[in-house]
């Protein structure tokens, strides 16, 4: 699909120590850390939001809405938190998530990734593991990509999840990854598994998730929602 445009000091540092979400000390080496989220609400000190925020609904559950009528790269057709008190260079990434009817028509970008400019100010070098879809590609609905990409070089694995991914319902999808393999899995499935060193990144990622209406595109004509009600992170890391 190509390249998508996608350390706590201080006070925050101690915010976030107290609240329990480092669990390890800081260092320049690969350490333990880990995290679940379960939406209650949308923590600030723990997501940066971009372009729009989700939205809390429904006892736990993130919202993120993408609107119709809404130009690309905007509040409206972008909606995507970052995690903020690390970034990885390995772990194992939890996420329970459901889609509303797939955009006919329109490219949209839903998932979750792992996601770095790389080294070149172009993002030409970029470093990402993801799974997700672009919804105007010629994919069934039960189909998504597993993709994992080094300095630029991609993998871009087409995937068939056997079940329908736009009828609402939760799904439990997990990446997990060091500098050997990359995995997905699904309801407890595994689905695909890619061991090319030369796609696997090394340089630390930041967590990413949520839909956009990928740039370019024409606006949308009607909602879509992708819901996340729980993030699960077992990692090292590179503060």
């Amino acid at each position: 699909m190509g390249s998508k445009a996608w350390g706590v000091a201080g006070g925050s540092a101690v915010a976030l120590l107290a609240a329990g979400i480092i669990v390890a000390s800081q260092s320049q080496t690969p350490a333990a850390h880990s995290f679940v989220d379960n939406f209650d609400t949308l923590n600030a000190n723990v997501w940066r939001c971009e372009k729009s925020c989700p939205t809390i609904e429904d006892g736990g559950k993130a919202r993120f809405h993408l609107r119709p009528d809404v130009e690309p790269d905007n509040p409206g057709s972008w909606s995507k938190v970052v995690y903020k008190p690390e970034r990885f260079t390995a772990g194992r990434f939890t996420v329970r998530f459901a889609l509303t009817d797939r955009p006919e028509g329109r490219p949209v970008w839903w998932g979750a990734a792992l996601w770095d400019d790389g080294p070149a100010r172009d993002g030409s070098k970029f470093n990402e593991v993801n799974f997700g879809f672009t919804t105007d590609e010629p994919f069934s609905d039960s189909q998504l990509y597993v993709e994992s990409a080094k300095h630029g070089k991609v993998s871009s694995v087409r995937v068939d999840t056997g079940v329908d991914l736009y009828d609402g319902e939760f799904h439990t999808a997990t990446l997990e990854y060091d500098a050997e393999h990359v995995s997905f899995t699904l309801d407890d499935r595994l689905l695909e598994t890619i061991t090319d060193r030369t796609v696997i990144p090394t340089d630390p990622m930041s967590l990413i998730l949520g839909p956009r209406l990928v740039t370019g595109a024409e606006p949308l004509t009607g909602e879509f929602t992708e819901s996340i009600d729980r993030v699960d992170i077992t990692g090292g890391r590179v503060s």
